[in-house]
C-alpha cells in the first residue's frame, strides 16, 4: 500500500492548518533511533507533515526539536514502555516530558500484527508532506519480517534495522489515531527497490 501513495498523488506538498488536530508520534531509542513523525488530522484525512530521526542523543534534544519546529503543543503519542522508570534517575520518561510541559498519550499495547493492520487502515486517508517526510517513506517501504535463510520463510518478527524505529513510530501513530478495524495482512516482506541515499539523508539532517 506504500507504494500506491504516488499513483494516488498521496505523496505532495502539504501546507499546515490552524483547523486541524495536531499530533505527533515517537519511537524512543535509547542506545540507538528516536524516531518522530508529525501529523494533522482533519475530516478523516491524516496529514503526515514532517519526520525527525535522531539517536545517541538526551530527551531534551527532541524538546528542543519540537519548540524550534514549532509542535511543542501538539499531542505526542508515545508507546507503552515510556512509563518504564529509569535506573539512574528514578523516573519515567513519561514523567520527564510531563514535567517538560509536553501533553502525552500512551499507545494502547498491541502486537506488531494489530499495529501493522492499523496502518493498514489508516493508509487510504494518508497524505504524506514530499520533501519533510521524504526519508520516512523510505523507512516504510523498506520496513519487513526476519528472513531464517536456514528454513526459507520468513519469521512473524519484523527485522530491527535502520527502518524499523521509523516503522515502529508510524504504528503507534496509527494505534494511537484509530485502533478499529481488521483488515487483511500486509505484503511487508521485501525490501523496497529504491536509488534514495541514506547516507545524503544522513549528512543532511542527523
Amino acid at each position: 500500500m506504500i507504494k500506491d501513495l504516488d499513483g494516488r498523488n498521496h505523496i505532495r506538498e502539504l501546507q499546515p492548518e490552524s483547523a486541524t488536530q495536531k499530533w505527533t508520534a515517537w519511537d524512543l531509542g535509547v542506545s540507538d533511533s528516536t524516531s518522530i513523525w508529525v501529523c494533522e488530522t482533519l475530516g478523516g484525512e491524516i496529514r503526515l507533515m514532517d519526520y525527525y530521526e535522531n539517536h545517541g542523543m538526551p530527551l531534551d534534544h527532541y524538546i528542543g526539536w519540537l519548540d524550534e519546529k514549532g509542535y511543542r503543543d501538539y499531542t505526542h503519542i508515545l508507546p507503552h514502555d515510556v512509563n518504564v522508570r529509569e535506573l539512574q534517575t528514578g523516573k519515567s520518561r513519561y514523567e520527564f516530558l510531563t514535567e517538560a510541559g509536553l501533553n502525552i498519550d500512551v499507545a494502547a499495547k498491541l502486537s506488531v500484527e494489530d499495529g501493522i493492520m492499523a496502518v493498514r487502515k489508516m493508509l487510504p486517508n494518508a497524505w504524506f508532506n514530499k520533501e519533510t517526510t521524504k526519508f520516512g517513506l523510505e523507512c516504510l517501504r523498506n520496513y519487513r519480517r526476519v528472513f531464517n535463510e536456514k528454513l526459507n520463510v520468513y519469521q512473524e518478527k519484523p527485522l530491527h534495522d535502520w527502518s524499523s524505529h521509523c516503522a515502529d513510530a508510524f504504528r503507534y501513530l496509527a494505534v494511537g489515531i484509530d485502533t478499529t478495524g481488521s483488515n487483511t495482512r500486509s505484503n511487508w516482506n521485501k525490501p523496497y527497490e529504491s536509488t534514495y541515499d541514506g547516507e545524503s539523508y544522513k549528512n543532511q539532517y542527523l
